[in-house]
């Protein structure tokens, strides 16, 4: 039979080796925050040429997506999230917590990521609340049922 306590302990895994991981939200399930250690941000800035701004001008007579700048926003986002995790590791940080995006198109695309470095650590013996946790006890209760049956 199915210990539903071992069943529903998920501790989560150590972030070690340089990883680190992020989230837009204030904390991450199953971690407890160790150490704040500041403010993290990435910045990216970038332009298009004269050729591709005006062709992308004449979409935007006729309508539908602007390709070349969906890359361009796309490319500042990667720029500016990979700055931001540059940052967070020189200050030995193993995830980053209320990540943020900002962006500004008069030109050219900047986009800034921010967040804050954090150490985390899993929290041994946790248990998983909301979906997961109930999906767990109820997969336990049934395996109980037909095991007493």
């Amino acid at each position: 039979m199915l210990d539903r306590k071992a069943l529903l302990s998920g501790t989560r895994p150590e972030i070690s080796g340089g990883k680190i991981i992020m989230t837009g939200a204030p904390s991450l399930d199953g971690y407890e925050i160790m150490e704040y250690k500041g403010m993290c941000w990435g910045i990216s800035m970038r332009s298009k040429d004269m050729g591709q701004d005006c062709a992308m001008g004449f979409k935007q007579l006729t309508g539908g997506e602007l390709a070349s700048y969906t890359q361009l926003g796309d490319e500042a986002r990667q720029k500016a999230i990979q700055r931001l995790l540059e940052m967070a590791r020189r200050q030995g940080a193993n995830a980053v917590i209320n990540i943020n995006f900002e962006l500004s198109t008069m030109g050219r695309t900047m986009t800034v990521a921010n967040g804050t470095g954090v150490v985390i650590r899993p929290i041994e013996g946790y248990v998983p609340e909301g979906a997961v946790g109930n999906i767990l006890a109820e997969i336990h209760d049934v395996i109980a049922k037909d095991e007493t049956s």
